[in-house]
């Protein structure tokens, strides 16, 4: 009797969640908790980061999910046997340690964690179809692997396989409890021949078992191959956008080299042209030069004429130097 009631007053503990917070996060660690809070802490909005390890949970409770401004949970150290199904709304979460604990397998509301970047569940006995998607968690990097992994499979989970495990869940059930009801009921030679017709439902029960595993494995495989060809589609397009960047740097620097040219180009033949009209004004049509100068500003016209002077002076020596013999120089 004293044995059971200090396990109710264990298990009625309560804890000054107020005292337990500290800016964002509420440290509710080694506490002694069987049932979470849940109402305290959901009172403090500004709460995101939860540590609930070192407890006595064996479950969160319906109601855990509604936390949806949790970005990182420590649930690590309990004895939580399972975690809810619509655990998915909590959408915000990038950390979860569920380290040490009794957790069989997921919910596949682990699709909707699409921000998860961290995922501990080792010492947990998970099914052997669970052991190959979350990999050991031994390093940092092990457990974002099984972050990535968990997230990506039970998104792409298809419902059918789901029908399939539940009616081979419940297939083993029923044959679990018809054998214990034939193994109990009867006399000698009844129970014995009773024995006998459980075996083959027991080998039945195993083969069912074995085929469940199957489906288990193949529907894994199927993903992570769709992962893989993804994965490799991927790189693929990447490389192509990588290829195509480059084909347009080398356009541009093609279009920009022969603009360059051509407006060099331009310039020369612009340059030619104004000295050809120069000189068969100066020279040859002075009456048209005498008008043009008119239209020039009183303030620019000494400047300019003085220029253009020297620039005919210049030129006519060079005409001189040219057509002279070289005796004569």
């Amino acid at each position: 009797m004293p044995k059971a009631g200090e396990n109710k007053e264990k298990a009625k503990v309560k804890v000054n969640v107020k005292e337990r917070v500290v800016d964002e996060t509420c440290d509710l660690s080694l506490s002694e908790l069987s049932d979470i809070p849940l109402r305290e802490i959901a009172s403090f909005k500004r709460v995101t980061v939860l540590d609930l390890s070192s407890n006595r949970l064996v479950s969160l409770g319906k109601n855990f999910p509604t936390l949806t401004r949790l970005v990182r949970l420590d649930l690590s150290k309990n004895q939580i046997r399972f975690l809810p199904e619509d655990f998915g709304q909590l959408e915000q979460l990038r950390h979860l340690d569920l380290y040490n604990n009794c957790l069989e397998h997921l919910p596949l509301s682990f699709g909707q964690l699409r921000r998860l970047r961290y995922l501990d569940l080792k010492g947990n006995p998970l099914t052997p179809a669970w052991e190959k998607i979350v990999g050991r968690c031994s390093t940092l990097k092990d457990c974002q692997q099984a972050a990535k992994n968990t997230v990506s499979i039970c998104a792409n989970y298809k419902p059918e396989f789901l029908e399939r495990e539940r009616l081979a869940a419940q297939q083993m059930a029923g044959s679990g409890d018809a054998n214990s009801g034939q193994s109990n009921g009867g006399g000698g030679d009844t129970g014995s021949k009773q024995g006998k017709s459980t075996k083959p439902n027991n080998k039945k029960a195993k083969a069912k078992k074995l085929a469940g595993a199957g489906d288990n494995e193949l529907t894994i495989k199927a993903v992570s191959v769709g992962g893989s060809a993804a994965g490799v589609a991927g790189s693929g397009a990447k490389t192509s956008q990588k290829n195509q960047k480059k084909k347009k740097e080398a356009s541009w620097l093609n279009m920009l080299s022969r603009a360059a040219l051509s407006s060099l180009m331009t310039f020369l033949v612009l340059f030619i042209i104004n000295v050809l009209i120069i000189y068969m004004i100066m020279f040859k049509n002075p009456d048209i030069a005498d008008k043009l100068v008119e239209y020039i500003p009183h303030q620019y016209r000494d400047w300019i004429l003085t220029k253009t002077e020297i620039f005919r002076l210049h030129v006519t020596d060079w005409i001189s130097e040219f057509r002279t013999p070289p005796e004569e120089h």
